[in-house]
């Protein structure tokens, strides 16, 4: 395909082609540069190619005529200096193109209709913004919208665009909910639910052992290979978020229930293979690499078994870790440490989950509270 074809608007996934190409480049950046999962750049692309069709749900039809201007779609690695603009689809509907304001008499005698604004315009950005945060909870708006800025950064660094319209825009305040998290009694209950007289009990056992033990996400715990784990130092080497890599430690109970899997019970799932380094650690009974959503279903029937009337999932494993370790006295760096947060700011939320408990136990039981 030309770049004139693309640039005259040829739509792939509801997308200009020349515009589908800047979010092909972008998802590269977020890849190669930014290491962002897999998850995270389908949803950001999910999110730009909903804002970029806005505009295509917005057009506003131009006669056709012999002097219509040509097209202002931009061309690769071509900057896109934004006028003010509408989209106009072409007869046949299947493409679409980007017109001047023309508002008023266009060459020939007809008359076009004031076009709205574009998504690389401020207003048209701010128009948008309006319109999701009538549909979408605040939380969505705003991922909605660090995606949009992050594309508007990347544009300009690459000097696609002239300006960066979402430095005009704001997002919303959120309000940040505390995360929920198990009482030493409920963990007991949940880490004591797998019937260790089975395969499967023994290795859910030694999974949720290691999320408390450990901290980690479930993305990392899907990601362990064999060679991750350290016997002998009771350690584990973790792959977390940006491609950081960062050691965590294990307590008696998460090393006996790993160990005792790893060496008697792996094999079993892996259909009589003897584990190397390269092989995963957690695996199915299909003898495949544990996904997230197989962590997540195993985590929620053990706490339905064991009688926790609360909606738990790895990430509660997490916070709990987090909370427990606050409660005993770790110090706040620590925790971030082990957590593998970047800032001290994404780990002070579990102080106000301490606070909060500790503001529960003192109104029950001091005697004046």
């Amino acid at each position: 395909m030309s770049s004139q074809n693309q640039g005259n608007g040829a739509l792939a996934n509801g997308v200009p082609n020349g515009q589908e190409g800047w979010l092909d480049q972008f998802a590269g950046y977020l890849e190669m540069e930014r290491n962002y999962s897999s998850h995270t750049i389908r949803a950001y692309l999910n999110d730009l190619r909903q804002l970029i069709g806005s505009d295509l749900s917005q057009v506003t039809p131009v006669p056709p005529t012999t002097s219509s201007p040509a097209s202002l779609a931009p061309q690769p690695g071509q900057a896109y200096m934004a006028p003010s603009m509408g989209v106009s689809p072409e007869s046949n509907g299947m493409t679409a193109e980007i017109q001047p304001s023309t508002a008023g008499s266009a060459p020939g005698g007809t008359t076009t209709p004031a076009p709205t604004s574009g998504w690389l315009e401020a207003e048209g950005l701010r128009t948008y913004i309006r319109q999701i945060q009538e549909q979408y909870s605040r939380p969505t708006v705003a991922r909605k919208i660090s995606a949009i800025r992050s594309f508007y950064r990347y544009l300009r660094r690459e000097q696609l665009i002239e300006e960066d319209p979402s430095k005009q825009v704001r997002g919303p305040k959120l309000t940040r909910r505390l995360p929920a998290c198990l009482d030493k009694e409920e963990i007991v209950k949940l880490l004591m639910s797998p019937d260790t007289a089975t395969v499967l009990g023994v290795r859910d056992r030694a999974l949720m052992e290691v999320l408390y033990a450990t901290g980690m996400r479930v993305s990392e715990l899907c990601g362990l290979r064999v060679s991750d784990y350290n016997q002998e130092a009771m350690e584990m080497r973790v792959l977390g978020k940006g491609g950081k890599e960062r050691i965590v430690l294990l307590n008696q109970s998460a090393q006996g229930w790993l160990s005792k899997y790893l060496a008697e019970y792996w094999t079993k799932l892996a259909e009589g293979r003897t584990p190397q380094a390269e092989h995963p650690l957690f695996v199915s009974r299909q003898a495949t690499r544990l996904s997230s959503r197989s962590v997540h279903r195993i985590v929620m029937k053990h706490a339905i078994k064991a009688g926790i009337n609360k909606t738990i999932t790895p990430h509660t494993l997490r916070h709990t870790f987090a909370t427990h370790l606050l409660e005993g006295g770790a110090d706040l760096r620590v925790v971030q440490d082990l957590l593998g947060h970047t800032t001290i700011n994404t780990t002070q939320i579990y102080t106000h989950v301490s606070l909060e408990r500790l503001r529960r136990v003192y109104i029950n039981t001091h005697p004046r509270a």
